[in-house]
Order: C-alpha cells, then structure tokens, then sequence
C-alpha cells in the first residue's frame, strides 16, 4: 500500500446559481474545448432557471439521420464504436469498425467500408453532424511503404485512446484481429498488425516507431481487446491487450495477453516477462493456461491507487484478475486471483442440466440424465467427458467486464457482460453485477466480489420461450438521467428477442436497478458496438450502437450493420437537469496528460458523494467513451467540492471548491481549474 501525498489546489470562492464572483488575474490562454480559457473565478454555476426535479422523464429519440449517418447521408455500417475526441474542440468525435478480415477502400459505396472517422461539426443551419474524414485522418496509415497502399486502409478492428506521448492530444492503439486459424487461400493476410498512432492535435495521424506491439503481432495476432492505463504511475501510459484463442475448434488454449510499458514517445517495450502475467499452453486445472479473452479491463479495485488488470475469458472458463503489487524493483508485478477473489465464474459448477451431457449419458449409456434433452441432433459429439465437467470449464463466456461505482458505496463494482444459452444449464455464468466487498475477514483474498444476484439487485434478464439465449456483449456504466447514481447499458446480440436493455438505477433504493430500456426507446435489437458520450453537449449523455448481423440478425438489418445514434432528450427543454463534467490534464513527467487512472470525487448538496475512474478504454473490440466525465446532480445545480487523486507515483490528491454546476471544467494538475460553458452550438 503506498502512502498518499495530500495536497491542496488553489481555494476558489464558492459560487451557486446566484452568486457573482469576484474577477481574478487571468491565466495565460488554455483553450478548453471550444470556449475560452476561463480565470478560476469563473467558475460560477452556469444553469438558470428551474432544473428538472428527480424522476424526469429519460427519453432517447433515434436522431441517426439529423446526424447524417443513416442511409441517406454517410450510411455508417460498423459494430466496434469508439467516441474520442480526435481534434481536441470539445466534442466527441466516431470511429467505426467492422469485424471483416480485409482493408478498408474507400473508393467503395459507403456501406462497404469497413473504417470510418467521423468528425464531429457543427451543421450549416444550426446543431452537430459527423463529416467523413477517413482518408483524410491517415487513420489507415499502413507499413508498406505507401499511405495507404494501393487505395486501401489498413485492416483494423478496434482503437483505444490516451496521451502515449505527453503532447496533451489523444493518440490511438489501434488494435487488428489477425485469425491465426484462417484459409489465406481465401483470407489472405494483410500484413497489417496492431499499431500506435500519434495524433497532430488535429486529427491527423502517422504510424508511431515501430517497437514491440508491433513485433508481438507480427506472429498472426488475434487481437480482440486493449485497455490503457498506467501500472507503475511513472506518468506514461501503459496498454493492456488481449487476444482469443490460438486455434479455435482444435484446442481450448487462447494466446497470451500482454502488458506492454510506454517510454512516452509514443514507443512501448512488453512487460509481460517476468511480471506474474505470464500464462502457458497447459495447465487448464489450475488456471495456468493462455485465456481466449474476448475483453480486458483495467481499474483500481482495492482502493491503493494502483489499478488491477482483468481479462474476460470466452469458452465458459475462468476470467482472470490480477492484482497490481506495485513496483518495487522498478518492475511491475502482479498476482492472479481470478478464483479466491469471485471474479473468476461463479459458484454453480452443476452440469447435470447441460443437454449436451444429457445427450453425452442418453447416447453412450455411461451415466444417467437428470431429464429427456430436447435438442437436436441428440448424440455424444458436443460433450467432451475429458474436460467439460471440470471447473475450468463451468464458467462463462464473458465479452466484456466494465469497473464503476455501481452501488454508490465509493468502491469499483464489475459488471459483466456474458452469451449463456438454455440448453447450457444452470453452471453458465450469467451477465451480473459483481459487488465489491472488499477484503476478507480472514485475509485470505485481498479483493473480493459478491454476487448479490439479479432478482436481488433488479437485473433480471427477460427469457421468451423455452429455447432462450441471453447474448450479453457490451456494457457501459453510466448516469443516464443525472441523477448522480450509475446506470447500465447492456448490448445483447445475435440471438432472437435480445436487444439493448438499459438498468436504470433507483434514486431510492441505489444498487437496485429496473430494466426500462423499451419504454425509453433504447431497446435495439441485435446491439453490438457502443459508444456513449455527450455528442451535442447538452449535459446528458447520448448513445450511438452498432448491429450485427450474426445469425438470426441478419434480417432485421438487411440494409447492412447500420450505426444508429440515439439523442438522449432530458436536456432538450426548458427545465434540464444538473450536471457537472470534467476533463483532466496530468502534469507532464508526473502524471499521464489524459489522466487515465485519476479518480474523481464530486462531493454535491446534500452530502451526496459521486465517485468515477477515468478509464482508458476496456471490453469487446475496444469500447471507449469519451475522457470527459460527466457527474449528475439531479435537481441541484451546486457542488461543494471536487477531489481528484491524480494517477502519480505519490498519489497526489488536489480538491478543488467554489464550482458550480451546469457546465465543463477542466482540471489541472497543479495548475487550477478553468470552465468553458458544456452547451451545443
């Protein structure tokens, strides 16, 4: 446990709705977004009028042609969606990705582009639009030695974003799933690999020095997640990737994940050596063996400051969790405790319900069926005696794993996301919420989740029919109608009757949620890719989803995977909601400038205490949304104090008074406050 140094920013004179502040000496020019840097004193609340009481009506209208990425403009297809201000105006922008394995060109019709950068602008007669700047970026730089080579983009599926070379913009890893197991007869390799892309301020691109991201994938690399974040808080950034597995249908093993460190120019060196990360092709028993990780997260879960590192394993075996142990020796070490510490699958290990066994003991006679299985065909291939009844088999397939408060107790809970059928039976882990616990009495797991349950906690999962499938992919946490408590967002995908659900959290019952996602107009059938972030800047959140087109998908959508934005309206009328949002710049050599790890506590009216990581990306194909927070304040429009622990080796904590709600502000490390008004054009 490290000790924390308290420091304390500059006091500023508290202002609320009404108040006026005294001018101060302006600092030297900041621009913050799209509005002027601002002195400390003009931090005075920006909401007039009345606010929208608690209980406001939480709407979503799909606004995807207003936004002109519908059909008849920019016809956006794509599943993997990021929301990243690329150009640094204040204003999240969109990367769209599809899972093909080929290059982009975009010579072609829209809907056949498989990458698109959509910048967010202002629209001639008034609000936002995205503009195509694909080719534009150079987002599909490629190595061969032409840019792009022959017309074409890079292969690319999924990006994350952060300040990897303290220039105080947001650069990319870009990561590519590369199919070790394809036909290159009919898949051929595009040589493209996972990159780092450093990014001009404006949106512009180039291929960063080739270093070992690059030299690890060039081994056929099936990248399918990657997190940012800081393991040892030396103020670069670090990124965390995952991969699935290393010969599907052949062998359960996946590929190793791994750490690699950044020397902040933009080049990394791989950590995984030696780290306590390091997994193998055998060893499925004890959970030594490579995970197929369909997900990676990073955040802090036993509340020292150092973030842990998870990975969220398909093929129903053991997630994995390891905790950050710091670095001593000036290497980063980390122990897994996936198992002791509940993250790993839950405690239901009964297969006697799989179908498969019950079709496995129907057809061999070696055992005897709890009931009559009703699947067809009905035989002995699908259970493998060997390995299918062993614990590291009895788990979930985990997609994704997001970290936040979600019982407002100041601790990162987990929810995650998971595909479980009904002919599995009860041993298939189930999408749910994982509430931290902290330690044990007994000392024997330093980190610990409960599972409170769904019908305890209000996130039940609807089933239609006998033969239901619960296709949980995604997952984003956030405060949907700024009440000032987490809700959920749950993509569900492929399967018959799933859709989006949204879980709102219950202002007066907090870690107990209620699924209103088709009252609201979020329930989206088929939903994979999201990405949520205050696009309009209107002070609530709005959600843009992906569909997919697996299986029964198909022909829900047979203009394509289409994008479609959905406007979150609560802050359209007279009376809003109150809000605060807050970007961060860590100090350069101490801090990473994104401020990925920095924990953020808004201490509101009433004693009500809001408590946020900034992540760094995480999830399935590299969910990211937008690095500016947002904190809901309900009814009120007053904050008493914001706390920032700032993700530095001595923990630097600096709070900061006298904001006011009702617009964006961005905090410096050991430089002030200054606020910029959070409003649409």
């Amino acid at each position: 446990m490290r000790r924390t140094l308290l420091t304390t920013s500059l006091l500023f004179v508290v202002a609320s709705c009404s108040s006026k502040s005294t001018p101060a000496t302006p600092p030297a020019p900041d621009p913050f977004g799209d509005g002027p840097a601002a002195t400390p004193a003009n931090v005075a609340a920006a909401c007039k009028g009345d606010l929208a009481p608690d209980g406001a009506a939480l709407a979503f209208v799909d606004h995807s042609a207003a936004w002109e990425i519908d059909k008849a403009h920019l016809y956006v297809v794509g599943n993997h969606l990021e929301a990243i201000d690329l150009d640094a105006d204040g204003y999240p922008d969109l990367l769209v990705h599809s899972g093909a394995q080929a290059r982009s060109d975009p010579s072609q019709p829209p809907n056949k582009q498989l990458t698109r950068v959509l910048m967010n602008r202002p629209k001639p007669g008034g609000g936002r639009h995205f503009v195509d700047a694909t080719v534009e970026s150079n987002y599909g730089a490629v190595r061969d030695g032409t840019t792009p080579a022959n017309g074409l983009l890079r292969q690319e599926h999924l990006s994350i974003a952060a300040d990897v070379d303290g220039d105080g913009d947001l650069d990319l890893f870009s990561g590519t799933y590369t199919d070790p197991t394809a036909d290159r007869t009919k898949v051929p390799d595009s040589g493209d690999r996972d990159e780092v892309l450093l990014n001009d301020g404006k949106g512009h691109f180039t291929l960063a020095p080739k270093s070992a991201p690059q030299t690890v994938s060039a081994t056929l690399q099936p990248t399918t997640s990657a997190s940012f974040v800081d393991v040892d808080h030396d103020g670069f950034v670090d990124v965390w990737v995952g991969a699935w597995y290393k010969a599907y249908g052949s062998s359960a093993a996946g590929v190793q994940a791994r750490l690699f460190k950044g020397k902040g120019d933009g080049t990394f060196v791989d950590a995984t050596p030696g780290s306590g990360l390091e997994t193998q092709n055998a060893g499925f028993a004890n959970g030594l063996n490579h995970r197929p990780l369909y997900g990676v997260t990073a955040c802090d879960l036993d509340g020292d400051g150092l973030p842990e590192l998870l990975g969220s394993a398909y093929g129903r075996q053991w997630n994995l969790l390891y905790q950050n142990l710091g670095a001593a020796s000036g290497t980063p070490t980390f122990a897994e405790i996936g198992r002791p510490s509940g993250f790993a699958g839950d405690s239901d290990l009964n297969y006697q319900d799989n179908q498969f066994y019950e079709c496995y003991c129907q057809s061999t006679g070696s055992c005897t069926p709890a009931s009559t299985p009703s699947i067809s065909p009905c035989d002995a291939s699908s259970w493998d005696a060997a390995n299918d009844g062993k614990p590291w088999r009895l788990n979930g397939n985990t997609f994704s794993t997001v970290c936040a408060d979600l019982n407002g107790d100041g601790k990162n809970d987990l929810y995650s996301a998971e595909i479980a059928h009904w002919h599995i039976g009860e041993s298939a882990d189930k999408s749910e919420l994982l509430a931290n616990d902290g330690p044990l009495a007994d000392g024997s797991s330093p980190i610990h989740f409960s599972r409170p349950g769904r019908a305890a906690t209000g996130l039940d999962w609807k089933h239609i029919g006998s033969d239901w499938n619960e296709g949980g992919i995604m997952v984003a946490a956030a405060d949907l109608d700024l009440d000032g408590l987490e809700d959920l967002i749950v993509g569900a995908s492929d399967y018959p009757n799933n859709w989006s659900l949204v879980y709102r959290q219950k202002h007066d019952a907090p870690g107990t949620f209620e699924e209103i996602g088709e009252a609201i107009g979020l329930h989206h059938a088929c939903t994979v890719g999201l990405a949520v972030a205050d696009f309009d800047r209107d002070g609530d959140l709005d959600v843009v989803v992906g569909s997919s087109l697996a299986r029964d998908c198909a022909a829900l959508y047979p203009d394509g995977n289409q994008v479609f934005f959905f406007e979150n309206t609560l802050n359209d009328g007279a009376k809003k909601r109150g809000f605060l949002q807050v970007a961060l710049d860590g100090k350069p050599g101490v801090s990473n400038r994104t401020g990925v790890g920095a924990r953020v506590r808004v201490l509101g009216e009433g004693g009500r205490v809001i408590a946020k990581e900034l992540s760094g990306g995480y999830g399935h194909f590299g969910m990211q949304h937008d690095t500016v927070l947002t904190f809901g304040l309900g009814d009120v429009c007053k904050v008493d104090e914001i706390e920032v622990r700032w993700p530095d080796a001595p923990g630097t904590v600096e709070r900061y008074t006298g904001v006011g709600g009702g617009q964006r502000v961005k905090l410096t490390q050991g430089a002030g406050i200054a606020a910029a008004p959070a409003t649409g054009p």
